[in-house]
């Protein structure tokens, strides 16, 4: 079985990932020890392998489902000019479920950001947005439009800021630069709601499920899943 297919299209849950991701889109059908052989092939694999890293857990503990979103931007400037003068990314992920989406922003005015958000929400709600301190969120069009449809908005600048939502970042990072390579290419613009489709059905570890399969049924198992070992 050819492993290209897994893990060069970008829509694939197991796009551009490692050594578990593949092994679960593939199941039994390929050894670990061939996959692991195959990656080490990959230039867009090895040159940005990722240095094992035990973080201290910050935990965000929510209720349920859509409960508390955190949102950031994502500084993409210095490749604007290959993705049509786009220069930011607006993330923003469900603490609870860890969906994720990321917005192309031309510039980070507050007509910008609100037209990210207002596409995000129109998916889905939360009952409340964490973001950092930056000002780009405090604007006032962004915050007259959050308490028209009752979304809270609140900040934190301590040691937890917006930990999961900048946890996110790297994963997709990891995402882009793995394409970038294995294409010799700097243009995302074209791929990354593919990108962010393959993160939303890729297994997350702390859920132990895929994001987008977290539902109103299923969240006394996921809150199980996320915070049993509290």
């Amino acid at each position: 079985m050819s492993l290209e297919k897994f893990y060069k299209n970008p829509k694939e849950p197991a796009s551009f990932g490692g050594i578990n991701a593949l092994r679960r889109a593939v199941g039994k059908q390929v050894k670990t020890k061939d996959i692991k052989q195959w990656l080490e092939t990959k230039d867009s694999y090895t040159l940005h392998k990722p240095a094992r890293r035990n973080f201290k857990k910050n935990r965000v503990i929510v209720g349920g489902i859509d409960e508390q979103f955190q949102a950031d931007l994502l500084d993409l400037q210095s490749i604007k000019q290959f993705n049509n003068g786009y220069k930011f990314l607006l993330t923003c992920i469900a603490v609870f479920s860890k969906y994720a989406w990321a917005i192309p922003l031309k510039d980070k005015t507050g007509q910008s950001i609100l037209k990210g958000f207002q596409k995000i929400f129109k998916e889905r709600k939360p009952k409340s947005l964490q973001t950092d301190k930056g000002t780009e969120f405090k604007n006032k069009i962004l915050q007259k439009y959050l308490k028209t449809i009752n979304v809270h908005f609140f900040t934190t600048n301590n040691e937890t800021k917006a930990s999961i939502v900048e946890r996110f970042h790297r994963t997709l990072m990891s995402k882009l630069t793995k394409y970038f390579t294995e294409y010799n290419t700097q243009k995302y613009i074209d791929v990354i709601e593919k990108l962010i489709y393959s993160y939303n059905h890729t297994w997350h570890r702390s859920i132990k499920m895929e994001p987008y399969a977290v539902n109103i049924d299923n969240q006394a198992q996921v809150w199980k899943n996320l915070y049993n070992d509290s």
